[in-house]
């Protein structure tokens, strides 16, 4: 599903880059703009538009032709700011000016072309304010990151509650390194948790940051210790999954964090027993509906039943709904990069799954799905600020 969504997203950048760029370049030559200005700036949206794509693409193939054992990336700090930034900067800018430009042109058809330098001038004013509007909400957000309490379950609300520290996505790499990631830690420790969960994707891509990823996860501290599921990006390490997936386990592991993947564990809280399924359902491998009913029937008994996944989507939520108490979630990042449809803010996130941000209501179920910390793509994020769930559970 994801080579689907990328495929559709590519000729959708296809269709309004092109778009875009004809109606900038008819605009500044009504307004007067020498034909060498106009020249470059269509050279300039290509090249903004496509060739960071076409890179990845270019080195994903020539990595795997070469069987090399990491592939060719664009991740680093140069790369990003020469490439990827400019990139998403000019993305948005077309998606966002792309509904206005349509009613620019439908505009200027039902006053029949009467009217062509306003048209000029509203193309250019339209382009103008998500160029300039983009970067400022991405820079005045950079490293937003929201601490969120929850307070779930049936008992006595002036019982001591057992108390969950649920983070995920941090996404290690040299964006969000290992001083960024300590200092989410040091949050969660200074909220005294009883318990750490995890949604998994620990690293970006790369083998680079698995050390220091699980260095950093190591400094969690909880009375019953730090448990973590399986993300998307624990199989990015390296093109053999297996691997990638096995030295990131290793090094949580020798650091104190256990990785699950389709098991229960229980713990024991004022004489009530909590009992947790680590689901394995993510983009590489997702749990098939026959696993997730047997994790199911393995807390029957529990007085708290608990799900928790780094992917949730409606298939898995229905199988979900009303046999746990709670599920965590994670994968979304809040959408990550919410880009402007008209005059708000719309999470692309909304096109894979209903449950993006926040807390939700399943019937008896309730569902809780943290923002993230880190990025993943690309090295922003855009209406699209970060969380750390504290959950107070009374039972």
């Amino acid at each position: 599903m994801w080579f689907v969504y990328v495929g559709v997203g590519l000729a959708l950048l296809v269709a309004t880059g092109l778009y875009t760029r004809r109606r900038l370049s008819e605009a500044l030559r009504l307004l007067g703009a020498r034909e060498r200005t106009v020249r470059i700036v269509r050279w300039a949206m290509l090249w903004l538009l496509f060739a960071y794509p076409l890179l990845i693409i270019g080195a994903v193939v020539l990595s795997v032709a070469l069987g090399r054992e990491t592939l060719l990336r664009f991740d680093g700090l140069v790369a990003s700011v020469l490439l990827a930034m400019p990139f998403i900067w000019a993305v948005l800018v077309v998606a966002q000016s792309t509904v206005w430009l349509v009613v620019i042109d439908l505009v200027h058809l039902a006053t029949r072309r009467r009217h062509a330098r306003r048209r000029a001038i509203a193309v250019l004013a339209a382009i103008g304010v998500f160029a300039i509007y983009t970067p400022l909400r991405i820079l005045a957000e950079r490293g937003d990151v929201r601490v969120r309490t929850h307070l779930v379950g049936p008992g006595n609300l002036d019982a001591t509650p057992f108390r969950i520290a649920f983070v995920a996505d941090i996404q290690q790499d040299v964006f969000t390194d290992g001083d960024d990631a300590r200092a989410v830690y040091a949050t969660i420790n200074a909220a005294k948790p009883d318990l750490v969960l995890s949604g998994g994707d620990w690293i970006n891509t790369g083998p680079d940051h698995i050390a220091g990823a699980a260095e950093a996860a190591g400094t969690l501290a909880s009375r019953l210790g730090t448990f973590s599921v399986r993300g998307d990006h624990e199989h990015f390490a390296y093109p053999d999954r297996e691997r990638s997936v096995g030295e990131i386990e290793r090094a949580l592991t020798a650091h104190g964090v256990t990785m699950l993947a389709n098991q229960v564990r229980t713990f024991e809280h004022a004489g009530k027993r909590i009992a947790i399924a680590f689901l394995n359902y993510n983009y590489i491998i997702r749990a098939t509906p026959a696993q997730v009913e047997a994790l199911v029937g393995q807390l029957a008994g529990a007085d708290y039943r608990i799900a928790v996944t780094h992917q949730l989507d409606r298939k898995l939520a229905a199988l979900l709904e009303g046999k746990v108490h709670l599920v965590l979630a994670a994968h979304t990042h809040g959408g990550q990069v919410n880009p402007v449809v008209g005059v708000v803010h719309v999470p692309l996130a909304r096109l894979e799954s209903p449950y993006i941000d926040g807390s939700y209501t399943l019937g008896a179920t309730t569902v809780i799905v943290t923002a993230g910390v880190g990025m993943s793509v690309v090295p922003v994020r855009y209406a699209a600020p970060g969380s750390l769930e504290l959950i107070e559970l009374r039972l």
